[in-house]
């Protein structure tokens, strides 16, 4: 996938960094998800997937944080490397 290409969270392979464009359209999952640190332009890197469409773990502002796949490709992101 090229740069400037979006994609979303749970689309990552391991080890790829992303910056962070849309969070989900539900108020309540992105209100969490900012209190977490989840915000637009910020990077994150996908650090490990979980078997059988587990959760992803996520290194968010050097902080490795769980994140639910359904929940992962609701979050748009461009990939930056």
């Amino acid at each position: 996938m090229r740069i400037g290409v979006y994609m979303t969270l749970g689309d990552l392979k391991r080890k790829q960094k992303a910056i962070i464009k849309a969070l989900p359209k539900d108020k309540l999952i992105a209100a969490q998800l900012l209190e977490q640190g989840f915000v637009p332009n910020v990077e994150v890197l996908l650090m490990h997937r979980g078997l059988f469409k587990g959760p992803l773990a996520i290194r968010l502002n050097d902080t490795k944080l769980a994140l639910g796949l359904k929940i992962a490709q609701q979050i748009q992101v461009e990939k930056i490397s």
